[in-house]
């Protein structure tokens, strides 16, 4: 069988053979201990996956090997070679649905080959429904409750990191910070509920004003952040005016006569995540006050 790449780097395909699978019934008990042994050792959704392709590329001629669960794609196993594609759903005992695996396979498999097969699926729905809880949680704590969008603590942990890509591999990076512009005047005017409106329509707003690469925040009240890489110095300029021009468009927040103000900074080398911040805020200061 043609040599498979494994996505992500994860390679102990040899510490993970199986046993010679004679037997028309599955797996013996000891491959299944240690197989479930592996899986459970992993700590993230993407090296279990990672550890049941290394098993099945032991075994079988998989050529391609692709996880999907609702907007989720993850591509386990890759080569240079096509072959014969099957698709399998993988469910639970209780039949919950825990995403679909993807192959393309060398040779089409005998009657053994896909028992075997049916047997690992079988095996790794156990500890994948676990591991799917396990990362919706870590999803959800990132997250803000209101807009979605992330949160203060995500925030802080991505600055950090993109700074650290940008240390290693140089591609722009600009932090821009925002807030409502007399947000507090519509919480007493409209009360809360349409204040919440207005925020969760702003971050929405935001969404549509970034691009791909480009995270949104919300660092609290009526106060946002965005990361911009890659970015050059026209950037931020560029977002703002897209943001503008949707709430000048926005139904929801035009008879508010809802508006943002936005300062940003531009990391450069040697530049901390708390100074990058210190500079973006000062920045924003000046531009609140000189509308003032």
């Amino acid at each position: 069988m043609e040599t498979l790449q494994l996505i992500g780097g994860f390679a102990r395909a040899n510490e993970l053979s199986l046993s010679q699978y004679q037997a028309r019934n599955g797996l013996p008990n000891r491959d299944k201990l240690e197989l479930l042994e592996n899986l459970m050792a992993q700590e993230k959704l993407a090296d279990l996956l990672q550890t049941f392709a290394a098993w099945v590329a032991n075994q079988l001629p998989v050529c391609r090997l692709a996880y999907h669960f609702m907007t989720r794609r993850m591509k386990l196993l890759d080569s240079m070679k096509r072959g014969h594609k099957l698709s399998f759903t993988l469910q639970d005992a209780r039949h919950q649905y825990l995403g679909q695996l993807d192959y393309e396979l060398g040779d089409e498999l005998d009657t053994q080959q896909k028992r075997l097969l049916q047997h690992l699926h079988q095996l790794l729905a156990q500890p994948l429904r676990l591991f799917l809880r396990m990362d919706q949680m870590d999803v959800q704590s990132r997250l803000d409750h209101l807009t979605g969008i992330g949160n203060r603590a995500f925030f802080d942990e991505s600055l950090q990191r993109a700074i650290e890509q940008n240390l290693r591999s140089p591609n722009g990076l600009t932090l821009a910070l925002l807030d409502l512009d007399h947000f507090k005047q519509i919480n007493d005017t409209h009360g809360h509920p349409v204040g919440d409106k207005v925020l969760q329509e702003f971050s929405a707003i935001l969404g549509r004003s970034i691009r791909r690469t480009d995270m949104a925040f919300r660092l609290g009240g009526d106060e946002f952040a965005l990361l911009l890489q890659p970015a050059d110095d026209g950037a931020a300029g560029r977002v703002e005016a897209r943001i503008g021009y949707h709430l000048a468009h926005n139904s929801e927040l035009t008879p508010l006569h809802v508006g943002s103000s936005l300062g940003f900074a531009h990391w450069h080398k040697g530049i901390s995540a708390s100074e990058l911040y210190q500079h973006a805020d000062r920045h924003l200061y000046e531009v609140k006050r000189n509308r003032a």
